[in-house]
């Protein structure tokens, strides 16, 4: 219903991983490089051999996560938080995806609430609020309207229809400059503090029963990849990876064509390529990918993971998936994912048994091929010449 603010949404959102670099850590920034311009060429390659010899590598917060009854999840508000905020990575199980349950309860509990503690659910809720009493106004001015130029209108209606022209123009106003996330509502000062804060004791009366899950992908990829966090029970990064085949298949011994290789491809695939990559469950897809996350943009593509051991597909369901997805204005990729041969395959989990390292495995899943299509409906309508 309006424009966000993304000024202070790129404050929030600012670090698309939950790495710490070393410009960041020590607050220092690369000069601006002009290709035309060959002093700025040496200018840039000082500051970088600087930042890259003098200054050691800082090292990444480590987060805690807990594996139970075949859940991955993260129970420590500031672990959640900074997860979701550094790639938003996992859901709040009480919230639609940001875990704001403990702020919404704790809002619902004041008298008054200000805008500071209006949740992204509660956003949502007076944004429909205000859209339907557009409507249903709208509706009630345009026919008081047609019967106006009609000339059958009456002095009560008359007086009807200025007050509902007013109203119209108050809601069309607002929902102009209504339609701002919670992160634009927040107001901070200088020092980066809430300029109206609340006690402590108030967060602390209220137990936080919500926690952060994190998809099986997510999990491996924040250890493999990343390698922040910790997860106790699971000491190495090969027996995370048996964990999360085995979710999928409960064989004792894993093949090239798992579910969970075949996902985490192409998650890491596209994570690789600079996309933030959530669950697409609910467009009946396996990913959705949004250019910086959903705080900014909706999704653009939602993304199908093609089964490489199926040899033929149900084309009624996809042409509903796609049908379903070319609604909400997205664009449907069905994903391809080349395997190994079993026995180069087996080769590679033998080598991964002996490596600690976790190297091995980057290895294994570098045999695995990635290839995208984009599946679009025909429309008769609009093709015909």
């Amino acid at each position: 219903m309006g424009k966000r603010n993304n000024r202070q949404l790129n404050k929030i959102y600012s670090r698309p991983l939950p790495i710490t670099l070393t410009s960041q850590h020590y607050g220092i920034t690369l000069p601006t490089l002009y290709p035309h311009n060959p002093i700025s060429w040496i200018w840039f390659m000082i500051r970088y051999c600087q930042i890259n010899v003098f200054y050691p590598v800082p090292e990444s917060q480590t987060f805690e996560v807990h594996w139970e009854n075949g859940i991955f999840k993260v129970v420590d508000e500031e672990s959640m938080m900074k997860l979701w905020q550094m790639g938003f990575f996992g859901k709040g199980v009480l919230s639609r995806s940001e875990p704001t349950w403990k702020e919404r309860v704790l809002a619902r509990k004041k008298e008054n609430v200000e805008a500071k503690d209006v949740a992204m659910e509660d956003i949502t809720k007076m944004r429909r609020e205000e859209r339907k009493l557009f409507k249903s106004s709208r509706a009630q001015l345009q026919e008081l309207e047609l019967k106006d130029r009609q000339g059958i209108i009456t002095a009560e209606e008359v007086e009807q229809l200025k007050a509902l022209s007013e109203t119209v123009q108050v809601l069309r106003k607002k929902g102009r400059v209504s339609g701002r996330s919670k992160s634009s509502i927040v107001e901070r000062d200088s020092d980066g503090e809430d300029t109206d804060s609340e006690e402590e004791e108030d967060w602390e009366e209220l137990a936080q029963l919500e926690y952060l899950q994190l998809q099986l992908v997510e999990t491996f990829f924040l250890k493999f990849a990343l390698n922040v966090i910790n997860i106790p029970g699971i000491a190495s990064t090969f027996d995370l990876f048996k964990t999360c085949c085995y979710q999928y298949d409960n064989n004792q011994s894993i093949q090239p064509n798992n579910k969970f290789i075949i996902d985490y491809v192409v998650y890491h695939h596209f994570r690789s390529l600079g996309w933030c990559v959530r669950s697409g469950i609910k467009f009946g897809t396996d990913f959705l990918l949004y250019k910086r996350g959903p705080p900014f943009t909706h999704a653009e593509y939602c993304v199908l993971v093609m089964k490489p051991d199926e040899q033929e597909y149900d084309w009624f369901q996809m042409a509903a998936k796609a049908r379903v997805i070319g609604t909400v204005k997205k664009i449907f990729v069905l994903t391809y994912v080349g395997c190994p041969s079993p026995e180069e395959f087996k080769e590679l989990v033998s080598q991964c048994e002996k490596d600690d390292t976790g190297l091995a495995i980057g290895d294994l899943l570098q045999q695995y091929k990635v290839s995208e299509i984009l599946y679009r409906r025909w429309a008769p309508s609009r093709t015909r010449d």
